[in-house]
């Protein structure tokens, strides 16, 4: 009685057919277009140059936003190159802000670029897993047809062939020799029947050879999987070193950035537009894998064997069945024929030790009954069919996803790291030293005392107290003023004479020199100070001219 289909072990019962994922769909149902901007077929073909051509394109586009960025970039470092203007300090507080909140959000993208990756890794794995079931299956089904084949031919026929000499000879009982000779003829022919079954069952596996394919997807993952991390870690590293510049006001930190930025930025538009053209590709694949292992299948491979196992569907038959029951009816009928050759040789031909033979040749019919037994489990679809689910269901849905988070993560990473440049290099300008914020802080004071000239003038017009024995003391403190200004502001030859004369004798007076600043006093006692303001600071006239701090160097 035929039923459905038993359910394979891992799976429900209504969940053992293959299903598109909705992911692969989507990108599946993205538009290929060739160089010549003509839609093509989006059907799964690497060997085809027109369909390389169509994901080449895709890839493209990140590559023209990376070009786009780095064009403003460059923009924007030339309007701000010759920006020297000083800046308070609190003028980059909003940057630095700005910079630490982008520079996380970078870091969460790298985290995400990290989950894609254990994610696709584990699809692979599960893909080259299953892969090697099937080819251990396929391995398994050769090397049973081949021992078959060889223990039919080279053990089997030739005892048979070592018989057929011996019954040769005349014996006395004709019609018992005619019997032993037609059972022995009907053996030699199922034997041949049964080693051309199995030469049929293993032919078409001959060509069906992915030892090579699994051993290259290992190696590439062994590279590609650490080699992801390692890049990844090296983004977070940089984050981490802006982070670092931010918080310790490091000028060297941020052009550090800026510089390895460039890079980063660079190498995430690339890895966008490689993320973009492989997902694409792989949902093209997902989208009909059975399709495309039927179209890269070897010539000696039939379309429906390979249906056959990737459906496992009731409707169609096992392709190796018939050939298996013609072998198993060939075996069977040998062992019935050496059966009648084990009863009449022995009587026939006592002398002409036939037992050895007789036992050797029963025995390796035995040997090719157990042989099929096994090849009607092996080439069974539930194991197969069950292999490919596993590996398809790990590229299209764990994979795939995996994949596709990664190309998020790298699209996100390359606009953030594009910003953090941006931000960088405006912030790094204008962090200098602190003598530039003191004298952002005197220009503010300046700039205070101009909107406010009464003020300041009204302050430098009080009446500078004079001596009686000289001209008026200037402080080293207070802004210098000069008596008297000629038309061209500069002091007269007898003003610049008498100035002078009056600081020698302020050197040459007793206890050596004064503190700048204080008016001289004929009485160095503490108590009693003579001079003009009891030896206060003196203001100056409004006749005076003021010196700049330009005038004393």
């Amino acid at each position: 009685m035929q039923g459905s289909t038993p359910p394979i072990m891992g799976y429900p019962e209504d969940d053992d057919q293959y299903k598109v994922p909705l992911i692969a769909k989507l990108l599946h149902a993205l538009p290929h277009y060739n160089i010549t901007f003509h839609r093509i077929n989006n059907t799964f073909r690497p060997s085809n140059e027109v369909y390389l051509e169509s994901l080449g394109i895709l890839g493209s586009i990140p590559a023209a936003l990376l070009i786009v960025s780095l064009f403003g970039l460059l923009l924007y470092l030339l309007t701000r190159c010759c920006d020297r203007k000083p800046r308070p300090a609190h003028s980059i507080t909003s940057l630095k802000v700005t910079l630490s909140i982008v520079t996380v959000l970078c870091c969460a993208a790298i985290g995400l670029g990290l989950y894609g990756n254990d994610d696709l890794h584990n699809g692979l794995l599960d893909v080259l897993q299953a892969g090697r079931k099937v080819d251990n299956v396929v391995s398994s089904v050769r090397n049973q047809t081949y021992i078959l084949e060889n223990t039919l031919t080279m053990k089997i026929q030739q005892q048979l062939t070592e018989l057929e000499d011996i019954f040769d000879s005349k014996t006395n009982n004709q019609t018992a020799l005619s019997q032993l000779q037609q059972a022995l003829a009907v053996t030699k022919g199922n034997v041949t029947i049964a080693k051309n079954a199995a030469n049929d069952i293993r032919r078409p596996l001959s060509g069906l050879v992915i030892t090579d394919f699994l051993a290259k997807g290992d190696q590439w993952e062994l590279i590609r999987w650490p080699g992801t991390v390692a890049i990844l870690a090296l983004l977070l590293v940089l984050c981490a070193v802006l982070l670092v510049g931010v918080a310790r006001h490091s000028r060297c930190a941020l052009i550090l950035f800026s510089v390895c930025g460039l890079l980063a930025v660079t190498g995430s538009w690339l890895m966008s537009g490689i993320y973009l053209s492989t997902s694409v590709a792989v949902g093209d694949l997902c989208n009909d894998p059975a399709d495309f292992l039927v179209h890269q299948a070897p010539n000696e491979l039939p379309a429906d064997i390979l249906l056959y196992y990737t459906q496992c569907d009731v409707s169609r038959s096992n392709p190796f069945t018939q050939r298996l029951r013609e072998s198993q009816n060939a075996i069977n009928n040998a062992r019935n024929a050496m059966g009648v050759v084990s009863k009449i040789g022995p009587v026939l031909f006592k002398n002409a030790g036939l037992g050895p033979k007789l036992g050797s040749v029963n025995a390796d019919i035995k040997l090719c009954e157990r042989l099929l037994t096994g090849l009607t489990a092996l080439v069974d679809c539930k194991t197969v069919h069950y292999s490919y689910l596993n590996a398809t269901r790990g590229l299209c849905e764990g994979g795939l996803l995996g994949l596709v988070l990664m190309l998020i993560a790298s699209f996100m990473a390359a606009i953030l790291l594009t910003v953090m440049v941006w931000v960088d290099s405006h912030t790094w300008i204008y962090i200098r030293k602190r003598n530039d914020y003191a004298q952002v802080e005197e220009q503010s004071y300046v700039s205070a005392h101009q909107l406010h000239p009464q003020n300041h003038q009204n302050m430098n017009t009080r009446p500078l107290p004079h001596n009686h024995k000289g001209p008026p003391v200037i402080s080293g403190s207070q802004t210098l003023a000069h008596p008297g200004r000629n038309p061209k502001n500069e002091l007269t030859p007898q003003q610049q004479a008498h100035l002078h004369h009056h600081h020698a004798q302020t050197m040459m007076r007793p206890g050596g020199t004064h503190t700048l600043g204080r008016l001289p006093s004929h009485n160095n006692s503490p108590t009693h100070m003579h001079g003009p303001n009891n030896g206060k600071y003196a203001t100056l006239s409004k006749h005076c001219k003021t010196l700049d701090a330009n005038d004393f160097y």
